[in-house]
């Protein structure tokens, strides 16, 4: 073979291997950029309020040191994770139950943001989740709970596709009988007022009340009107009956009254209203709303 042919041969075989490394590398960028572009969201949406829409429900753990998230109305969604923001007592933590401040020693309490952030595994695709989040911090049997926590801001991002929608709800957690049986909301438009005795108070432990991005399904014919707030005890407790009292932003109109959700059902209250106030006589804990005719 004379070296024009063998000089020929190589170059081919050189052009040969180069087009097939160009070709890998072309065929690799489009794969990493199809896998791209088809994974994770690209927008994101604040979702202020559906009535049809997801929504989360806030429950106190019975020592105080934790809520219960509960998620509903998620099986179209493909991804869900929360934020939980408070404040807390900076010098003040309980360790399995001992009170001592951050450097060992009893001392006066400051404030302190802090916050919790976690994923909720959905790969069963079901309509509603539960997950416990804690107010502070456990390693090996030892917790250490942040104390003082009355206010703060849930925050979930709920991903379908290629749209992460954000939701974002304020809390106000409180002992029913250290409150003297008033109970209000983050903002203070919900009121809820009980005559209860201390003692029965006491035994409540602790509630919690958030406003929500969504409801339980409506009774026909019926739309919401201003926001919505849930009103939650620990499980197995129940909150003695007392007057509800709702504030909206502005008079919703003739016919509007105050409903009650019960964990079942929608039950009209009877309701007093004078302009955008309306108030009532509840029988507990529930979900509060303002209901309109459409």
């Amino acid at each position: 073979m004379n070296q024009n042919v063998k000089l020929l041969l190589t170059v081919h075989k050189k052009t040969v291997i180069l087009v097939g490394v160009l070709f890998l590398l072309l065929f690799g960028g489009y794969f990493v950029f199809q896998n791209y572009s088809s994974k994770g969201p690209i927008e994101e949406v604040d979702l202020n309020f559906d009535a049809e829409g997801p929504y989360a429900l806030l429950s106190p753990r019975r020592d105080g040191n934790a809520l219960v998230l509960t998620v509903k109305r998620t099986s179209s969604y493909d991804a869900i994770s929360y934020d939980l923001a408070y404040t807390s007592n900076v010098d003040e933590t309980i360790v399995t139950g001992r009170k001592i401040s951050e450097d060992g020693e009893e001392g006066a309490a400051g404030s302190i943001d802090r916050g919790v952030s976690g994923t909720i595994n959905t790969e069963d695709k079901k309509g509603e989740y539960e997950q416990e989040v804690l107010f502070g911090t456990c390693s090996k049997n030892v917790c250490k709970y942040d104390q003082g926590v009355e206010n703060g801001t849930l925050t979930l991002h709920i991903t379908k596709g290629k749209k992460v929608y954000r939701m974002i709800t304020q809390w106000h957690l409180q002992k029913p009988d250290v409150a003297l049986g008033k109970l209000t909301s983050g903002d203070g438009h919900l009121i809820y007022t009980t005559s209860a005795d201390r003692q029965t108070l006491s035994n409540v432990g602790f509630s919690i009340i958030n406003d929500l991005t969504g409801v339980p399904k409506l009774p026909s014919g019926k739309i919401i009107s201003g926001k919505v707030y849930s009103l939650n005890v620990p499980l197995a407790k129940s909150l003695p009956g007392g007057d509800i009292s709702l504030e909206l932003a502005e008079n919703p109109g003739d016919g509007a009254k105050l409903y009650r959700h019960n964990g079942n059902d929608w039950t009209e209250l009877d309701t007093k209203v004078e302009g955008s106030k309306f108030s009532a006589t509840a029988d507990g804990a529930g979900i509060f709303a303002v209901l309109v005719g459409k």
